[in-house]
């Protein structure tokens, strides 16, 4: 048996109105503050972008290198055979386990092919096969965001599907093509739209951009050549520099033509050429450039990956595990 000290009648008679107004109020009140709180908690807290690496070197290893997470990765299936294949995300490839971002490069055409016949339809059944594949092997499993990163730098000359001044329009038209056939297969993915920060086809490349309905990223391929970077005062004016055409080469003018265009930019492959020095100053403005600029609006950073191939040009490139640039390699660990 309990006692009480409060009387039968006292301790069943419900709380007075005013009572209740009162603490609904006081309720109120602690959830507006408490909601102001994560507000200002939120509003504090810096934009984030995706950061990674391409070259094979997605385990563990390049991200316990460095002292932080890898989010995105970057590939390539950048010729006709690769294009079917999609050899990094079959069972037992580079990328078959990997379930963060994916930046991947997909070539166009051959050498024996033209944007001509690629805006006539050509090509489409190649590319819807590679498109069903990648869709097929893409959803394997829970996986970040796919970025699918068509044509790229087709304002160089390295590549079969480079646009030159009579190719454009082609170009354009084709492009609207993959698009079409993007969005019925792979939906889901973001079609990039990938320059590279030298111009060597002879066109202002803006003139072959296929219009922002027909793109989900701007991107661009920025390395640290043509000249090498060493100073601030370089820096400074090489991210604000146009080439002979008038088309943006410097980081700065690359992020404004995004803006201008109203989509997010990122850097899909970046890195310095050991055998023109080493360059910390290069990496560090880099980083400073990411985290200033990161986000997912108009002209803002979603992503960017260091070009990171072991093997490839001799190593001149990679920061790990082997580098010929330890200062360089430095420079990133500490800002990254």
């Amino acid at each position: 048996m309990s006692l009480s000290l409060e009387s039968p009648d006292r301790a069943l008679t419900p709380d007075p109105p005013d009572r209740r107004r009162r603490r609904l109020l006081a309720l109120l009140v602690a959830a507006a503050v408490l909601a102001a709180a994560v507000v200002t908690v939120l509003a504090l807290r810096p934009p984030t972008w995706a950061s990674g690496v391409s070259g094979g070197t997605t385990d563990a290893g390049f991200a316990a290198w460095r002292g932080s997470d890898l989010d995105v990765a970057g590939t390539y299936i950048d010729d006709d055979k690769s294009q079917l294949g999609v050899w990094p995300l079959l069972p037992g490839g580079d990328y078959d386990r990997w379930t963060g971002d994916l930046d991947l490069a997909v070539g166009a055409i051959g050498w024996d092919e033209s944007w001509d016949a690629a805006a006539q339809g050509a090509y489409d059944d190649r590319w819807r096969a590679s498109l069903q594949k990648i869709e097929k092997l893409w959803d394997r499993r829970d996986r970040g965001q796919l970025y699918l990163r068509f044509a790229h730098e087709m304002n160089g000359t390295w590549y079969p599907w480079n646009v030159t001044p009579e190719k454009t329009a082609a170009f354009k038209t084709a492009w609207k093509r993959y698009r079409a056939l993007q969005q019925e297969v792979v939906p889901e993915a973001k079609l990039v739209f990938s320059v590279n920060r030298e111009t060597l086809s002879g066109i202002d490349w803006r003139t072959a951009f296929p219009g922002r309905s027909q793109v989900d990223v701007v991107s661009v391929d920025y390395y640290d050549q043509d000249p090498h970077v060493t100073t601030a005062a370089q820096w400074t004016a090489e991210a604000h520099a146009t080439d002979r055409w008038g088309g943006p080469k410097g980081l700065l003018a690359h992020q404004a033509f995004a803006k201008s265009v109203g989509l997010p930019f990122a850097v899909s492959e970046w890195g310095n050429d050991a055998t023109l020095g080493e360059a910390p100053l290069f990496v560090t403005r880099m980083h400073r450039f990411f985290a200033r600029n990161a986000g997912d609006g108009p002209g803002e950073l979603l992503y960017e990956v260091y070009f990171n191939p072991k093997g490839a040009d001799g190593g001149k490139w990679a920061l790990w595990p082997e580098t010929r640039q330890p200062a360089t390699a430095r420079a990133y660990r500490a800002a990254f």
